[in-house]
């Protein structure tokens, strides 16, 4: 497949010579996309005999651990305007777009197996989008296209994460907002990871960049401060920030699937999820961002 032609991502650049994070894994995106084309974020929970059952469990999977995804997106802000989301996985979030009628609905995504996913998922209700797979940190699209950008845990897997922001800044029209969930670095999944990977390991000076780099999700996945979170959006006019506790930090769901033992086993069983709840908030996995540009 060609590459898109990309419109004014030199110009974005020279103006804000902004890097990825020096301490970041430096990971081919190529690598990246390896790693979601063999299973879409979400796909463990498609279970059933045929695609909608596996599509209906999904999401209904998905809203069930996640709640909180559904007053963050505010999907019924769609209607009547422009709306891109990208990283659609398995169309879950993309299927709520599209039943509150925007102007114009489109997704991007890095991997053939998710475009596929979510154009099959919004079939199977009567819908349709302008689906493409696309790079991130390149979007086909021309500037101030957009009234809405989402992204929700896709952007801190993209090699250059500050490039990737910066191209959602482009794409939207003054005035327009951006729903961006990226991973807050001091998180309970992380000191977790970290205990394992790090301290259980005899490497108790192995950095937490370094554990989320290898060992949560793709290749070279990063988490960010709420300082750092702030440096990313500066171009943008207004910035709110709020952390939230996941099912990982809860370890509910199917999470730990790659870090499967009895110290895990045991974890789940003893883990004091009210508590957690009550007075760790500060430390969960996202950075749940509305920037206005």
């Amino acid at each position: 497949m060609a590459a898109p032609e990309i419109v004014g991502s030199e110009l974005v650049d020279s103006l804000h010579p902004l890097e990825p994070r020096a301490d970041a894994l430096e990971v081919p995106k190529a690598s990246v996309r390896r790693f979601w084309n063999r299973a879409s974020c979400g796909e463990v929970y498609a279970k059933g005999d045929d695609f909608a059952e596996q599509m209906h469990l999904a999401e209904r999977t998905r809203y069930s651990l996640e709640p909180y995804i559904r007053k963050f997106a505010d999907f019924e802000s769609a209607k009547d305007r422009d709306v891109l989301e990208v990283g659609v996985g398995m169309g879950c979030d993309h299927l709520q777009w599209a039943r509150s009628h925007p102007r114009r609905l489109c997704g991007v995504d890095l991997t053939p197996r998710a475009i596929e996913f979510a154009s099959r998922h919004l079939a199977l209700h009567g819908f349709d989008s302008e689906l493409e797979v696309a790079d991130a940190e390149n979007l086909p699209f021309e500037d101030e296209a957009f009234d809405l950008v989402y992204s929700f845990g896709v952007l801190h897997h993209s090699p250059n994460t500050p490039r990737a922001i910066r191209q959602v800044h482009r794409v939207l029209r003054p005035g327009g907002v951006a729903r961006i969930m990226i991973y807050h670095r001091a998180s309970l999944t992380g000191l977790m990871l970290w205990a394992r990977y790090a301290l259980l390991a005899g490497r108790p000076f192995r950095s937490l960049d370094d554990v989320y780099a290898h060992h949560l999700e793709s290749p070279g996945t990063k988490a960010y401060s709420v300082r750092e979170a702030r440096e990313l959006f500066r171009d943008f006019s207004s910035v709110r920030i709020h952390i939230q506790l996941n099912h990982g930090d809860l370890l509910e769901g199917a999470v730990g699937q790659r870090h499967r033992g009895a110290l895990l086993s045991l974890a789940r069983k003893l883990w004091p999820r009210g508590l957690i709840r009550r007075t760790l908030g500060r430390l969960g996995l996202y950075l749940m961002i509305e920037a206005i540009r």
